[in-house]
């Protein structure tokens, strides 16, 4: 990652931003919209993943968001906190040390960006990731070294599911990976 050139680090601010989006919300029209894009929509084809056809995307929309309900927010579900994987309790240390890593990039927390997900939820991280790696990258290396590499092991467990969101969890664990490689420990 540290010998990444400036096209390849803004690819990966590119796909922390849209991963993270997915993460924090149901996937709508616009969203899928920037599925249907080049290179998503073939990374996407490579992991299985058909995107509807026009006449089908409401319905498909549809499908998507009982299936993030299911995967995401259900009493079943296991959420993509970082308090909660580390502490078992929302607002733990790690959120702490995030709006203080978010204050120290001068990066205000975008309540609306984040659906009011919690500042360590996964696609919040991703989302401070991608903007930190471009105005404070020495606050990015931490945020990938301390706030990124437990999402491993929720990752994993739903990338063993199928559909849509299965490919999303392969997609984010393999760019959790990348960016968490060369961060500092």
């Amino acid at each position: 990652m540290t010998d990444a050139s400036p096209d390849e680090r803004q690819a990966l601010r590119s796909s922390a931003e849209l991963v993270g989006l997915l993460l924090l919300r149901e996937l709508d029209a616009p969203l899928l919209a920037r599925l249907r894009a080049e290179p998503v929509a073939s990374a996407l084809a490579e992991a299985g993943v058909a995107l509807p056809a026009p006449a089908e995307e409401a319905a498909w929309l549809e499908e998507r968001a009982a299936d993030y309900h299911d995967r995401f927010l259900g009493p079943r579900s296991a959420p993509l906190v970082q308090s909660l994987w580390a502490e078992g309790r929302f607002e733990g240390e790690p959120a702490v040390r995030v709006r203080a890593l978010a204050r120290a990039a001068a990066l205000e927390y975008d309540r609306e960006a984040a659906r009011g997900a919690p500042h360590d939820h996964l696609g919040a991280l991703l989302l401070l990731w991608a903007a930190a790696d471009e105005r404070a990258p020495a606050v990015a290396r931490v945020l990938a070294a301390e706030h990124l590499a437990w999402a491993d092991a929720p990752l994993e467990r739903l990338a063993r599911t199928s559909g849509l969101y299965a490919a999303l969890a392969a997609l984010a664990r393999g760019l959790v990976r990348e960016l968490t490689v060369a961060a500092p420990a």
